[in-house]
């Protein structure tokens, strides 16, 4: 106590938890080791000792290092693979498109040669087949096109495993070919692949196939026809609202527009429907000969299983 009658105190008295740190740097337990140690008359540590704990320091350093470059070398392994992988998939996707254009004009001469041939000996029937191929799409056709276009979000396109409702589905197209469909489309085709009763849109994970022919973003659906009418069709459709919502919630690429001509192929493939027997011009009775012929089922191509 001071002559004034105060009870002196420490400046630091406020201050415990530092004053603790500071006055007693060591844990009570170390400092009790350390003093039974110094009473026993244990020998202190050497230089040798602190070196040998300074070079044990030094090795789990450099092996923490070595495991941290372990443990990244499989990610760079993982991108060469990939790189490989994708490498591999785009000259394939090269091959294939040569090849199916390659078949497309094969397909043409023999339906040229065809119609040649037949229209010699039977122009009805000729007529007939022309009518069949437009409507089974099998015939080539251009003209005028409505023109929507499909294509991943941005952040899906980055990261597809994280953002796998930003990727067009296979349902988003067949809802846009449909709804063109019912709004009066002659012809419609995906990224050049042509839709027909024959083929569907399909998905297969992340991969989208139309009749078969992988198909990707972004996806361009053109449909030959009345352009004025599909557009204000298409506007008072249910699909105008599926576009919406795709476009404002998922982030999907959604884009309109039209053509003055547009080329579409015909499909790859011809699967005979039904065959009749023709009767044989030299039969004076009217029994019917040996000779077939083949024909294709006509009618609106749909996408999915035949139904419209």
């Amino acid at each position: 106590m001071s002559e004034s009658g105060t009870v002196w105190q420490r400046p630091d008295a406020s201050m415990t938890l530092l004053r603790e740190v500071t006055d007693h740097p060591l844990d009570p337990a170390y400092e009790e080791a350390a003093r039974r140690r110094e009473i026993s008359g244990a020998p202190h540590r050497t230089w040798l000792t602190q070196a040998v704990v300074f070079l044990l320091a030094v090795a789990l350093g450099l092996g923490l290092v070595a495991a941290t470059q372990v443990l990244r070398a499989p990610q760079s392994v993982r991108n060469q693979a990939r790189d490989v992988l994708i490498e591999q998939i785009t000259d394939r996707q090269t091959r294939q498109t040569e090849l199916m254009a390659a078949n497309a004009d094969l397909s043409q001469q023999v339906r040229d040669l065809t119609a040649e041939q037949l229209t010699a000996s039977d122009p009805a029937m000729t007529e007939q087949l022309q009518r069949l191929a437009l409507a089974s799409g099998v015939e080539a056709v251009s003209g005028p096109a409505y023109v929507v276009t499909l294509s991943d979000s941005a952040q899906a396109q980055e990261d597809p495993t994280t953002y796998p409702e930003e990727l067009v589905q296979a349902l988003d197209l067949q809802v846009v070919v449909n709804a063109l469909w019912q709004a009066g489309a002659e012809a419609v085709g995906v990224n050049g692949v042509r839709v027909s009763a024959s083929g569907a849109i399909r998905g297969a994970g992340s991969a989208l196939f139309v009749d078969l022919v992988p198909v990707s973003s972004p996806y361009e659906v053109v449909a030959i026809g009345p352009v004025d009418a599909m557009r204000s069709a298409m506007a008072r459709s249910s699909a105008s609202t599926h576009l919406a919502l795709l476009r404002d919630r998922y982030h999907i690429g959604v884009g309109t527009g039209t053509r003055q001509e547009e080329w579409l192929p015909g499909v790859r493939t011809t699967q005979p429907r039904f065959a009749t027997v023709v009767p044989d011009p030299a039969d004076d009775t009217g029994d019917t000969g040996q000779t077939g012929q083949t024909g294709t089922s006509g009618g609106t191509p749909t996408t999915e299983g035949g139904a419209q």
